[in-house]
């Protein structure tokens, strides 16, 4: 049985979704128009795609993060854009989940595969969601509900194979008690659980759980307990360990209007959710959260919003906000309002860049966010040439693997290399007990610190020549491990 809690929410007002730099636009410059954008070679960083009304835009995003089309766009496809794995794309129609191969420079070419998710479950209406899992090997889709007479919400899992054929692993059926849509699932960083939120009545907000099983579907565990305390949830992202962040209300009494505010759980290993987080440590964003997302190394969360409300005296607006994230520990406050545009979508590529898409305001923004700067990456905002609905982010470039062993790994500049200014250093490490910091010095000079993190990655300008990078790994009780390379800035 799902596990039902007080909500201060009146769902049938507001969407229901997935997750001190100024409060206004931090960066005025005039947008550039990405549809008369020149072709660029094979991506540094990530592939970029916009769903639009016209197709899909397809951008190649540099080491910086900056953009560029690719040539071909826009690029047909049958309904919304839902995600890639790098080597086929998935699109969500009304009632079918298309496959399409990819070329080596990211372009959409033709369908391969199709399957009618009608076909399955107990009919729960037509597709509203879905997203890959971490192994790009399995899609989830869900189904809301049709009108008050249909009120089911399903989820079905489906296998895309190594030739992009799409086949049925599962559908598993939740909130049956009200027309409220789920959120988009969240998923733990092992992909073994996932999380999604759904109103049950006027004031009451329930909680579902998924577990991953041996073939890969994702079904429903009524046996998960999903403590949430008195916040209703609104919004969930994972971090790549065991940890969700999650965007809620607070509910001193029941049906009681209070501003949402952010807090993050901790998942046992058998799926159990909950919190040490007190409510007065919870911060409260100045935007009101629609959809949340974390960054790969699992020290940033961003926060978008695409509506606004004011509780309790506080007003929430639409824009974005990033705010740090400290596994169990409560979620603290890092930038201001980035952006006053309504965001619809959030992804982030390995190097620590941040892409954010405003449907209503045609625009994508981009961020380079690292612990000590957020800073818009060149040509940011950029001008979308229709009007957009969906946005994917696939990497080109690997998260860093940690050393089996205690010691420092570090994955870029690799030794010997030559590269760009700003130059991305990249390091993972191992260590005995609990990380207190990793360290960046270059030349013999302290550039960056990366707090409570296993993880660095971040962009430094340098001058031309060689320089000599040594990444260090200290632990709580004063233990240091080290990796050093050598790279020459052009």
């Amino acid at each position: 049985m799902a596990h039902t809690v007080g909500c201060a929410l009146r769902i049938s007002i507001f969407p229901l979704c997935l997750a001190a730099l100024g409060s206004t636009t931090a960066f005025s410059q005039t947008p550039p128009d990405l549809s008369s954008a020149a072709t660029l070679p094979a991506a540094q960083s990530a592939l970029v795609y916009v769903g639009t009304t016209k197709g899909v835009y397809l951008y190649n995003a540099g080491s910086n993060g900056a953009l560029t089309q690719v040539s071909g766009s826009p690029f047909a496809i049958a309904g919304s854009a839902l995600g890639s794995n790098g080597r086929y794309f998935v699109s969500l129609g009304t009632n079918y989940v298309h496959s399409y191969s990819v070329a080596s420079n990211g372009a959409i070419q033709g369908q391969v595969s199709q399957i009618n998710t009608q076909s399955y479950g107990e009919g729960c209406g037509t597709t509203d969601n879905g997203v890959f899992d971490h192994t790009g090997q399995d899609i989830y889709v869900q189904l809301g509900p049709n009108n008050s007479a249909n009120l089911c919400n399903e989820l079905q899992s489906f296998k895309i194979s190594s030739t992009g054929a799409l086949s049925f692993l599962g559908a598993t059926d939740f909130n049956q008690t009200f027309t409220s849509r789920g959120t988009q699932i969240a998923l733990t960083g092992n992909g073994a659980y996932g999380y999604s939120f759904a109103g049950v009545g006027f004031c009451s907000t329930s909680t579902y759980a998924f577990q991953r099983e041996s073939s890969g579907a994702m079904m429903f565990n009524g046996g998960i307990t999903a403590m949430t305390g008195n916040l209703q949830p609104l919004a969930a992202a994972g971090d790549p360990t065991n940890h969700l962040a999650l965007a809620g209300i607070p509910e001193p009494d029941y049906c009681t209007f209070e501003p949402v505010q952010l807090a993050s759980f901790t998942v046992a290993s058998n799926g159990d959710i909950a919190s040490t987080n007190a409510e007065a440590n919870m911060p409260t964003p100045r935007v009101y959260p629609t959809v949340l997302n974390m960054s790969p190394n699992g020290q940033f969360l961003a926060v978008g919003g695409n509506t606004q409300a004011t509780y309790g005296g506080i007003a929430q607006t639409p824009g974005l906000q990033v705010f740090h994230f400290n596994g169990a520990n409560p979620i603290t406050s890092y930038s201001g309002v980035l952006t006053a545009s309504p965001i619809d979508e959030i992804h982030w590529d390995n190097n620590n860049h941040l892409y954010a898409l405003s449907n209503s305001a045609k625009r994508l923004y981009a961020y380079t966010v690292t612990s000590s700067s957020i800073t818009a990456v060149p040509g940011s905002p950029y001008t979308i040439a229709a009007t957009p609905n969906a946005l994917v982010v696939v990497p080109t470039s690997t998260a860093c693997s940690a050393p089996s062993s205690n010691g420092v790994h570090i994955c870029a500049p690799t030794s010997g290399s030559t590269v760009s200014s700003p130059v991305l250093v990249a390091a993972s490490s191992t260590v005995t007990g609990t990380i207190a910091r990793m360290e960046l010095w270059v030349d013999g000079v302290k550039k960056y610190t990366a707090t409570s993190s296993k993880q660095l990655n971040t962009n430094i300008s340098l001058a031309a020549g060689s320089h000599r990078f040594v990444v260090f790994a200290i632990n709580t009780a004063g233990q240091k491990w080290q990796s050093a390379v050598t790279a020459t800035v052009k």
